[in-house]
Formats: C-alpha cells, structure tokens, sequence
C-alpha cells in the first residue's frame, strides 16, 4: 500500500488557519462548547449550537482531524475491504456504507485484495492505525485467521465470524422459487457453475441448489471455475456443453453473463437452447440480450446495516433475504434440446469457436 503525502511551503502573508478559539470568540462561547457542539451537538443547548454552526459557516472553519484524534482516540475514518471492486456487486454494496457513513459525520477508506484471500489480513494490519474499524465484504480467509483482528470492531458481511458482528444475504428461499420456475418450464437437469470455494456465500448457494434439487425433480451437476469472473466462465462454456445440460445457475450475474456470451459465440441459443439464471441481479442484468433471470439480493440494505452494526445499532447478526427475478434468459424445454439433455450431447445448433 502506497500513501502519498504532498508537501507544499506556505507563502509569506498566507492567511493563517482560523481555529476553534476563533469560532468561540465569534460565537461568544467558551472553546469547549464549540467542541462540544462539533461532536456531541445534543449535549448543547439548540439557541448556542446555532451560534456555533454560524460562526464555523462565516470563518470557514475546518475541524483538525489530527487534534480529535488524540483528544478521543478515534479516527472517524472505516476501512472498507472488498476481494474485488470492479463487481458491480460490492460497487453498490460500498456506495451504501459511503452514504451512510457520511451521514455520521464517517469517513470511507477503500481496500480492494483482487481476489487474493492472503491479503485480507494483511491490508487489515496496515490500516489498523488508520481507522476505528473494519467492513469486510465477503471475506474469503478462514474464521480464525478473521479472528486475528482481535478487539478491533469489524463487521463482515456475508461470512459469520465469531465474535464479531455480521450481516448475511440468505439466498436458499429464492433459489427454491427459481428452482421450480425451471421445473415448471420443462427442465430436469440443471448445473451450478460455482464461485471460489473458501467464499461463503457460495457454499450456502451451492446448499440451497442442492436441498432444492431433489424435491422438484431435478438432477445437478456443480462445475466449478477458478474464479468467479466472466472470463472464466466464458471459458467454462465448453464444459457446460458436454454435460447435456438444459439450465444453468451461475454463482454471480457476471459468470451468467459470461456463460451468455460464450454460448452465443458457439451458435448455442439462450434461452432456445439453454436457459441461464444468474445471483445479484447487477445493472447490467436488465440490459443484456436477452435480459437475465436472476437472483436480486438487498445489496443496498446490506450496506447500510454493515455500517448500524459498526456504530453498535441492530442485533449481531442481520439477515436479508434474496428475491427471484425472472427475464427472458429462462425458457420452456424444446424438444430438440431435451433430446441431447437425455443423451449427454451438445446442442444441434451448437458450432465451432472462430
């Protein structure tokens, strides 16, 4: 991590920076009910915290973040850590923290580990010093490693950790409903194109396929993909083909949305020829051709609680609940494609990779 501090000389006769004896000399206040006003404005009177407030607007005063710091030990900055912020899916969710963070008066510091669980706890060590505590989206080390932030106040959304606050998104409900839209369109067999197996939201996706399966009649295969990206998906694609399968689920709208595209690469029609349901249901979801079936889980919600659970409002553990979506990528069997769905083949229509 590279922090890169400008240093700049002050020329002679710059203003000097107003203060908070400033602000309490306009005012007419003492120093102490200016500070108390900047951070805790119940414990002053409604007509002095007024006089404070205009006094700050007309000095254009600026708090020292430094000088909270070491009267309160605290910060007002979270940490933010995310395996990967070009998913549309933690772009949403951190979108919610940063709002309602700065309605708190918060400050955001973002944290991307690209996908590589070894960095989690490293990123967290290096901004410990920085910020009163940590959000950390779908983590992917395991529980005791998380633990090794101690005391430090952390919630994780989508991974329970002991002794420590959590907000989860429970997929199992919607993918029994997508489960049976599928089966009521004819389809029997279905395969689950995985997300990385130390991510927990993808063991309990893979659960619910699983517990759902049998009750509707459907068969599962699970093919799993090195990560959970288009571009491994679209590489899966081949994969996918030589199962005979006539649904697919993937992990994420962004696998779903590669499973469409190499598809159509091959000639193979969706939904004509398989039908594809994804999880998140991103913008870009409704945009593609043809708009995709999927799973919509509370992403905005989920931030906003990650950030109550932060400030100790709200029990330990949220839980939100996914919602079935259904788009034209989800279609009735034909013929033709449950014929190779029970021979184990690939799709007539299927062509070559140019």
């Amino acid at each position: 991590m590279l922090v890169v501090r400008r240093v700049t000389s002050v020329p002679v006769g710059t203003p000097r920076r107003v203060t908070i004896l400033d602000v309490a000399a306009r005012a007419k206040v003492h120093p102490a009910t200016v500070s108390r006003a900047l951070t805790r404005p119940e414990k002053v009177a409604p007509a002095t915290r007024v006089r404070v407030e205009r006094a700050v607007e007309q000095l254009g005063f600026v708090p020292n973040r430094a000088a909270r710091v070491m009267k309160t030990g605290r910060t007002g900055n979270i940490a933010v850590i995310v395996p990967d912020i070009t998913n549309p899916y933690f772009g949403s969710m951190v979108r919610a923290v940063e709002r309602t963070a700065r309605e708190s008066e918060l400050q955001v510091l973002l944290a991307d580990t690209g996908e590589h669980p070894r960095e989690e706890v490293k990123v967290a060590r290096a901004l410990a010093h920085d910020v009163d505590g940590f959000v950390v989206m779908s983590p992917r080390r395991l529980h005791r490693e998380l633990e090794a932030l101690g005391s430090m106040p952390a919630v994780f959304v989508q991974r329970p950790v002991r002794g420590h606050a959590s907000v989860l998104l429970r997929s199992a409900p919607a993918v029994h409903e997508a489960l049976i839209h599928l089966a009521t369109l004819g389809h029997r067999d279905l395969v689950f194109l995985g997300g990385p197996t130390s991510s927990w939201a993808a063991g309990e996706r893979r659960a619910a396929v699983r517990k759902t399966s049998g009750p509707v009649g459907m068969q599962v295969r699970m093919i799993d993909t090195p990560a959970p990206t288009f571009e491994a998906a679209f590489d899966a694609v081949p994969r996918v083909l030589d199962s005979g399968t006539t649904a697919l689920m993937a992990f994420n709208d962004q696998m779903a949305l590669g499973v469409i595209a190499g598809l159509a690469r091959l000639g193979v029609s969706v939904p004509g020829d398989i039908s594809v349901i994804g999880f998140d249901d991103v913008p870009m979801a409704a945009m593609v051709a043809p708009p995709l079936t999927t799973i919509r889980l509370p992403t905005d919600e989920a931030g906003v609680a990650a950030v109550e659970l932060f400030q100790g409002e709200g029990t330990p553990t949220t839980e939100l609940f996914g919602t079935f979506v259904p788009r034209e990528s989800t279609g009735k069997v034909t013929k033709r494609r449950a014929s190779a769905g029970a021979n184990g083949a690939r799709p007539p229509s299927g062509g070559g990779r140019g």
